[in-house]
């Protein structure tokens, strides 16, 4: 793709204060229940709550923002890798295998694919077609009584 820019492309396309904004904000993100305001968030980075509005709507600093979520998320696969385990060992909650944690799994190895088949059968509603000459017929009556 064209649009496609480097880590350090799109680094260099922001401020030292807006990659400063995107990792604090992300990183509220991530915060649960010791979330800050955005005016917090603000002040921590040594600019207004209206500045960082602004950098959270433009795309270079969306980006930004995806890119870090993304890596922080990347950090906890092994933590869903060994809970999805539990699930299907049974070790989790109730000692019984959960059958979503086998699909998902075989879904993930793409052992099991999922397919729809959409059909769409006609009816013979009743209706019947007419001819051309029937068609005609039927504007020409309604003409007539029309004029």
């Amino acid at each position: 793709m064209a649009n496609e820019v480097t880590l350090s492309e799109l680094k260099a396309r922001l401020s030292a204060d807006q990659l400063k904004a995107a990792e604090l904000t992300v990183a509220n993100d991530y915060a649960g229940k010791q979330k800050k305001s955005y005016e917090d968030l603000a002040a921590e980075i040594g600019i207004n709550a209206r500045t960082l509005y602004n950098y959270r709507q433009e795309p270079n600093f969306i980006k930004y923002c995806a890119w870090l979520s993304e890596t922080k998320l990347d950090a906890f696969r092994a933590t869903a890798d060994s809970q999805l385990l539990k699930l299907i060992e049974g070790t989790s909650n109730n000692g019984l295998a959960s059958i979503k944690a086998l699909e998902l799994f075989y879904k993930l190895n793409g052992r099991l694919i999922e397919r729809r088949e959409v059909v769409q059968a006609e009816e013979g509603s009743g209706a019947k077609r007419m001819s051309d000459d029937e068609l005609q017929r039927g504007l020409d009556e309604l003409n007539d009584m029309l004029n």
